[in-house]
């Protein structure tokens, strides 16, 4: 805890530095100065991973011991961040034990209308009472047309939906997760599975990212981000595609004592 006020003093200090800078200039610029002392002082708050204040009252799990995010978000042609989240059956998953197959991620939200057609909202009706928003076919509907692939039974390819906000616009609680998991019926298996977002990955960035897709190549490096409303890759005429020749290189050489080069605070 003290850790965190030593670094909100930093931010402050940061804050009064910034104000003066922007002291002569009113209206849009002294408002985006403000908003990056408030973002600094959040992503502080989050890097020491504190429960947020209504966490007990929302029945959000705040341990901590086992759940981690390694850093948050990721970065386009970088290993990918080492997740450690429970999937839809409370069971701990890490991202990385997957490396060596292609993994495309989905990040979902139970509010978003996108999100619901892409987890097959139109098959299936939406979830929670959300709406799903029309002209959009499934992800896997996607995959089989686009890439060839199907989502449910590939050797080579792992689809994992990472669900990061509840209806409640906080973090999914894990009956949120099971429920999503079993009526878009994205049962768990060595081919797909639901991971369940932790409070820290709950933030302004994330929110801008949602509707997306990541994909990452066999040596776990984030090859395309197609997230968000002015996403960097199209999702059909870049990311899909690439997924379709990735997916067809050989895998890569990996001996028993081989793994991921993950930072050594979440080896096990």
């Amino acid at each position: 805890m003290s850790r965190y006020y030593a670094l909100v003093f930093v931010a402050l200090a940061f804050g009064i530095a910034a104000s003066v800078s922007v002291s002569s200039v009113s209206g849009p610029r002294q408002f985006a100065g403000d908003l990056r002392v408030t973002e600094l002082l959040t992503s502080l708050r989050e890097s020491v991973r504190l429960p947020s204040e209504n966490a007990h009252e929302s029945g959000e799990d705040t341990s901590t011991t086992d759940r981690l995010v390694e850093f948050w978000p990721p970065i386009d042609g970088q290993r990918y961040p080492d997740l450690v989240l429970e999937d839809s059956h409370g069971q701990l998953v890490r991202l990385s034990d997957h490396a060596g197959k292609v993994i495309l991620v989905e990040l979902a939200a139970v509010p978003c209308e996108g999100c619901q057609a892409f987890s097959g909202g139109h098959q299936y009706g939406g979830f929670a009472g959300i709406g799903v928003q029309p002209g959009l076919d499934s992800i896997h509907q996607y995959a089989r047309e686009i890439a060839s692939i199907n989502l449910t039974s590939s050797e080579d390819v792992l689809f994992v939906q990472l669900l990061l906000y509840g209806k409640g616009m906080g973090a999914p609680t894990s009956e949120e997760t099971r429920a999503w998991a079993e009526h878009f019926r994205i049962h768990d298996s060595d081919h797909q599975f639901v991971l369940r977002g932790d409070s820290s990955m709950v933030n302004h960035t994330t929110y801008s990212m949602i509707p997306g897709f990541h994909l990452i190549d066999r040596d776990f490096i984030l090859r395309s981000d197609s997230c968000g409303h002015q996403p960097k890759a199209n999702l059909y005429t870049d990311l899909l595609p690439k997924l379709a020749r990735l997916s067809r290189q050989p895998k890569p050489s990996i001996n028993s004592n081989s793994k991921v080069n993950v930072n050594p605070f979440f080896q096990k």
